[in-house]
């Protein structure tokens, strides 16, 4: 069955349109189980102004980052009732059409930690990455890129990486998969979104 995974850019939940757009979005997007990763936004641009002030350990700025995807997924999961918070890739609904999943990421990746899976602890790894590398563990059909900016061309994953669309290590675990990038705020939903 195909599943997508679907990197929502945190900054997008500053914006008051979202849960109408992104349900609208995921209205017109071919069958697929959704699964959902929240970035950030706001709450780690906060944290990487701490991390520049006080030089916290790379460790410390990346788990902390990482528990603040966790709030960020429960912000979205209240702004969208239907979807459904989900904390391990074993309890992954992969039925295509069903309500969206929202996946919390600190269990796997702390799962992973100290493992051969694990992903470095580093500002170059974000939810970007993140979201790629869950992708390829769910062997999803494709690797959706919902943000607020338009992606520079061509979209391959050391493209996106060079022109900062994406973080550093974004290549790394991203160039086997299938990438769409969406900017949300400007797409009109048409066949190519």
């Amino acid at each position: 069955m195909s599943l997508r995974v679907i990197k929502l850019g945190g900054s997008l939940l500053e914006w008051p349109e979202l849960p109408v757009r992104l349900r609208r979005w995921l209205a017109v997007q071919p069958p697929a189980a959704n699964v959902l990763i929240v970035g950030g936004g706001p709450i780690v641009e906060g944290l990487r102004t701490i991390d520049r002030v006080q030089q916290l350990s790379a460790s410390a700025s990346h788990w902390l980052a990482i528990q603040a995807m966790g709030l960020t997924a429960r912000v979205l999961a209240d702004l969208l009732p239907e979807a459904v918070l989900v904390n391990s890739l074993a309890t992954i609904n992969r039925t295509p059409n069903g309500a969206p999943q929202i996946l919390y990421v600190e269990p796997l990746l702390r799962a992973e930690q100290g493992g051969n899976a694990a992903l470095p602890e580093s500002w170059d790894v974000t939810s970007d990455s993140i979201a790629a590398h869950v992708a390829g563990q769910l062997a999803a059909a494709e690797l959706v890129l919902l943000k607020s900016a338009t992606a520079p061309e061509p979209s391959t994953a050391e493209s996106l990486a060079r022109h900062g669309y994406v973080d550093a290590y974004f290549p790394n675990v991203a160039r086997s998969l299938p990438i769409r990038c969406v900017d949300l705020r400007h797409s009109h939903f048409g066949s190519k979104d």
